[in-house]
């Protein structure tokens, strides 16, 4: 509620998203139970008219065809990112990743051929304004663009940003839920935390987490080029996607004992399954 009241969510706002999630979540039970619903029978289940009902669902099909969007402009980039520095054409022996040319100039590398290398659709001027405006780029002299910075992290809280935060928080649930339920025959995902056994100073926890930054982007970067080496053996058009997320989290205050599965959980121990 605090983040809606700081996001400037109004009363009337908010109750279209609770009618909104109430409406869904019944005809997604329906949907489980194998029933289909009409829109009118929803409607009247739910107590709304069969017009409320049509505008609802017209609604979330717009903001999915705008998230997909999103996530892929992000996808998108990260992509272009992650060729940038990886692929020896365009970056150095040491992994530092070229000045691009925004126009043909010598033997300079160009923009345009790392777009066509990296395979999006993205428009050129698309990439460069949302990329300057993460702070991954810098444009010199409006002759050639420098990355700056690998990371895709936008610091304004926008749409794809936020998208991103929700698929992320979607996917460390799933692993999680597959994990708790899945049966023998099933491959369990990789889970792995790390909690400190004593608390931490804010210099202790700013500590802490510039060695997360510095050893977990390394590991990324190699799971980065580990996947680009391994493409033409592992790839199959017909699977589907999977990865890898780090993230840094304070513990909220225990006020009872947890347990898990094996035992009460250990602070300071790395529980994890794979």
């Amino acid at each position: 509620m605090r983040a809606a009241l700081s996001y400037g969510v109004s009363y009337q706002d908010l109750l279209e998203v609770v009618r909104a999630l109430y409406v869904f979540t019944l005809r997604e039970r329906h949907e489980a139970q194998g029933r289909q619903v009409s829109e009118a029978r929803l409607g009247l289940t739910a107590g709304v008219t069969r017009g409320e009902v049509v505008k609802l669902v017209e609604k979330r099909q717009q903001r999915d065809e705008q998230r997909a969007l999103a996530a892929k402009h992000f996808d998108q980039l990260s992509q272009f990112l992650g060729r940038w520095h990886d692929d020896p054409q365009f970056s150095t022996p040491y992994g530092a990743p070229l000045d691009l040319s925004l126009q043909p100039e010598g033997a300079f590398r160009t923009l345009n051929q790392l777009i066509a290398a990296s395979g999006i659709t993205l428009e050129r001027d698309t990439i460069i304004s949302n990329l300057v405006l993460a702070g991954c780029v810098e444009v010199r002299a409006k002759r050639f663009v420098r990355c700056v910075s690998r990371t895709l992290n936008p610091n304004r809280a926008d749409v794809a940003r936020i998208l991103h935060v929700g698929r992320m928080m979607a996917a460390h649930n799933s692993t999680l839920v597959r994990n708790l339920f899945s049966s023998d025959s099933e491959v369990a995902f990789f889970e792995s935390t790390t909690l400190s056994d004593f608390p931490l100073s804010v210099e202790g926890r700013d500590k802490f987490l510039a060695h997360l930054r510095e050893d977990g982007t390394e590991f990324s970067n190699d799971l980065d080029r580990w996947l680009l080496g391994k493409q033409d053996n592992l790839m199959n058009p017909s699977g589907r996607h999977y990865g890898v997320s780090l993230f840094f989290f304070e513990a909220p205050p225990q006020r009872t004992p947890t347990f898990s599965v094996g035992g009460p959980e250990l602070s300071g121990s790395v529980a994890q399954s794979s």
